[in-house]
């Protein structure tokens, strides 16, 4: 009997990687140690046969984590006894407190990027058995994708996550339980990888650590399948901003350097000039100023060569604003006071009235920028701006931010800086309290 012979879940897992059952076994060999099967036992489970005590778990463990999707032990030998364990990297995430235990050493992180980088494609998606993937599933997950982007900006963080991760549940699903053709397969898993961004970049702001590396590496996984490496540098470059705020800005080069590197070939756009811009943080967080300068100049430059139409879905709030106020907060890192204050000021003016997080984020730099500069009423004025939008837009990081600068104004001693100072205690007194209730 040939894997092609069969349609079973397993084979058509052996089939996706291209393995024989003689590889399988030696796979679970290297894992369990030698002579732990025989080469030719997995020919007995193609054939209907359950492996012995643990090594059903093992089995669906090695292939997860080397498909990057959720395998379980009943979907490979229906009627086995029900069990909650889900297994990989990829392992489906039900509600905030379920999430599996994944890596959350950024040394992890880095090495799943260098993996993302230099080991070959998988096969493309395919599923031989189960009901068809519903077209009209697809469209809505996709309207429904669009729709949370909206809601992430005039709306709660958390209702937006939430609503992300219930979606991303559902495609991880029918990812998991439907059948699918090629091209299905690889918009399926786009959208498995846009939401999961997109949630973990939401847990992020909400200070759930964990539950945003769960999130982010589900995406990166899910867009290496789909075979988008776009989309895949776009979730490593938001792991790199992220390193910013663990304090791990090392790390963070080293993921936007290999995001970077993966998508060197790619024509020039909007998305590559976001790359840049990631970089120029991560650089200014380690006081590199050389590198700093020649990142920003990179972005500028892609970001005057991008049509805004032809951008990616997931890369579509990037504009000349965000290029811009990006540029002025790693001047601000470097402690170019004046620089700062001049790209954040263009960059909010470019903003409008788009981007409530952002302009809050980059109103309180741009006080900051002030605050270095002596500026003790222009700082207030942007800080008062600052917290107008907070009290539509909070997050954990916007937390921070407020209360990096509140220290700030506290030393200085006119009255404004004092009031200033107040305003935003008292800012973060009432949001404390709304958080706990």
């Amino acid at each position: 009997m040939t894997v092609h012979e069969t349609s079973s879940l397993l084979a058509s897992c052996l089939t996706r990687l291209r393995w024989s059952p003689e590889h399988l076994a030696l796979e679970i060999n290297k894992k369990c140690g030698a002579g732990t099967i025989s080469k030719k036992a997995p020919y007995n489970w193609l054939k209907g046969a359950r492996p012995r005590r643990h090594l059903p778990h093992v089995v669906a463990e090695i292939l997860a984590e080397r498909l990057g999707e959720p395998i379980t032990v009943e979907a490979l030998w229906p009627g086995s006894p029900p069990t909650n364990r889900v297994l990989g990297r990829a392992a489906r995430i039900q509600t905030v407190s379920s999430v599996p235990s994944l890596p959350v050493a950024m040394a992890d992180l880095t090495n799943v990027a260098v993996a993302w980088l230099v080991e070959d494609e998988p096969a493309l998606p395919v599923r031989l058995y189960g009901d068809e993937v519903p077209e009209v599933a697809i469209q809505m997950l996709s309207a429904r994708l669009q729709q949370l982007r909206k809601v992430d900006e005039i709306s709660s963080t958390r209702l937006a996550m939430d609503w992300a991760l219930q979606d991303l549940q559902l495609a991880r699903k029918l990812a998991a339980e439907h059948a699918y053709d090629e091209p299905t397969g690889v918009q399926l898993h786009r959208l498995i990888a846009e939401l999961a961004q997109l949630a973990g970049w939401l847990a992020a702001e909400l200070g759930l650590l964990r539950l945003a590396r769960s999130c982010l590496l589900t995406g990166l996984a899910a867009a290496r399948i789909a075979r988008d490496r776009s989309l895949a540098a776009y979730i490593l470059s938001g792991m790199s901003y992220r390193s910013i705020w663990e304090g791990e800005p090392e790390a963070g080069l080293r993921l936007i350097r290999i995001a970077r590197k993966g998508t060197d070939r790619d024509d020039r756009g909007i998305h590559q000039a976001l790359l840049a811009t990631r970089e120029a943080r991560v650089r200014a967080a380690l006081g590199d100023r050389a590198g700093c300068e020649h990142a920003i100049a990179e972005a500028a430059e892609l970001s005057l060569d991008a049509e805004p139409a032809s951008a990616k879905p997931w890369v579509q709030w990037v504009n000349r604003a965000v290029i811009l106020a990006d540029a002025g907060r790693s001047w601000l890192e470097l402690g170019c006071f004046r620089r700062a204050e001049s790209y954040l000021a263009h960059g909010l003016a470019l903003f409008g009235d788009c981007q409530p997080r952002n302009r809050m984020l980059h109103a309180a730099s741009l006080a900051e920028a002030r605050l270095g500069r002596d500026e003790i009423d222009g700082a207030a004025e942007a800080a008062e701006e600052a917290l107008s939008l907070a009290g539509v837009m909070v997050s954990q990081r916007a937390r921070v931010r407020l209360s990096g600068l509140r220290r700030q104004f506290l030393r200085n001693d006119p009255a404004i800086a004092r009031e200033t100072s107040r305003r935003i205690a008292e800012f973060l007194s009432r949001d404390r309290l709304l958080q706990e209730t």
